[in-house]
């Protein structure tokens, strides 16, 4: 099982793996990830998987947007992709090597820089491949990788794929969610306020830029904070990204007041983050795929802010697929503090809105995801 470079690439693969030991306690399961990834938070979790290895990957960066004449003129990012491109090849070395050991029956990738590496030695190899993609649209690793594969699974319906996989090597399967997460009533909601040290009746705001966190939403979180935490019965908890912690938890300490303080939650990163989710009322997130499922099982009220800016504006496909469905409130980037707060308050006086969102976001649910895909590659 091979995936990294965010935790959109890892998070599904731990579910699944343990959706594969229920069902074949004895089968083999070997992760290997990008070397040098932070996995501390989930350290725990790993444990499912009989032997873990990391290799190095590089990574080849553009960006959504940026016309063929920027992109050659951008030489910080050209070398960069020239230095990665060494890394590919010094992956590659690795991957051979570690396969060659392995002996494995079936390679399962789930997307991130790290799978090219190991996509292409299994391939020499011929060892079968199956492939995950859960955005809208597939990644660059995939897209490369699934040249060779045998299937390819996919988190969202398989129209949204055509146009880059043959038809008939395409199954949705959905996305394989953390195994804890369950459907999210009041009884449920209110336990895990409880959990987290907030009163019941709180109404919890709980923001998030992805496993790395988002400058752009941290900024505007601070803006409007103090007019969000003047609402007595407010509570904001705000995971940062862990290199943004410090310095996020920092500014709140000047621009909010003592009792405000203590209706703040600041966090670089939780290996638990559905509870927080769980506990939430309203959620301000991007538009990961991987998150999106969990807060679908979880019936959540969602404000989604796509980070545009990625290859291929892939976060943006996702949002298509959400304002189809009436399943989340979308806005951008350029949204200002004001008005970002403005949709929070409406959504906090309007709780019917609220179960209305939840609701049309937890029909997109693929509960069995997980258990779906273990069957599959099992067979």
């Amino acid at each position: 099982m091979a995936g990294g470079g965010s935790g959109g690439h890892i998070t599904p693969l731990l579910p699944l793996a343990h959706a594969l030991k229920r069902r074949q306690p004895n089968c083999r399961l070997i992760y290997i990830g990008l070397r040098g990834e932070n996995l501390e938070a989930i350290k725990q979790r790993l444990s499912v998987f009989d032997e873990i290895y990391s290799i190095r990957a590089g990574k080849f960066r553009r960006y959504h947007g940026q016309n063929f004449l920027e992109r050659l003129v951008d030489v910080k990012t050209n070398l960069l992709n020239i230095r990665d491109f060494f890394k590919v090849m010094a992956g590659s070395t690795a991957a051979y090597r570690l396969l060659r050991k392995i002996k494995p029956d079936l390679v399962f990738s789930k997307g991130g820089y790290v799978v090219v590496p190991i996509g292409l030695v299994a391939r020499l190899l011929k060892v079968p491949i199956i492939t995950h993609d859960s955005d809208a649209l597939p990644g660059l690793a995939n897209r490369i990788v699934g040249r060779f594969a045998y299937l390819h699974t996919t988190g969202l319906p398989t129209d949204l794929y055509k146009d880059t996989y043959p038809d008939k090597t395409i199954k949705y399967v959905g996305i394989p969610v953390d195994e804890r997460i369950k459907p999210v009533d009041a009884k449920l909601q209110a336990d895990y306020k409880r959990q987290i040290g907030i009163v019941s009746n709180s109404f919890v705001l709980l923001v998030s830029g992805g496993g790395l966190g988002s400058k752009t939403l941290n900024e505007k979180m601070l803006s409007m904070a103090p007019q969000f935490l003047a609402h007595p019965e407010s509570y904001l908890i705000h995971l940062t990204g862990a290199q943004h912690k410090d310095k996020v938890k920092g500014q709140y300490q000047k621009v909010l007041t003592a009792d405000q303080l203590d209706r703040l939650k600041v966090m670089g990163f939780s290996g638990e983050f559905y509870k927080y989710s769980a506990a939430a009322d309203l959620i301000i997130a991007r538009a990961g795929a991987s998150s999106l499922a969990e807060f679908a099982l979880q019936q959540k009220a969602c404000i989604i802010i796509p980070a545009a800016f990625l290859s291929g504006a892939h976060q943006l496909k996702n949002t298509d697929w959400l304002k189809k469905h009436d399943a989340a409130l979308i806005t951008n980037d350029e949204v200002e503090s004001n008005k970002l707060l403005n949709l929070v308050e409406k959504l906090m006086k309007n709780p019917k809105r609220r179960a209305q969102l939840g609701n049309n976001l937890s029909s997109l649910a693929q509960p069995a995801a997980a258990d779906n895909l273990a069957k599959l590659l099992l067979s």
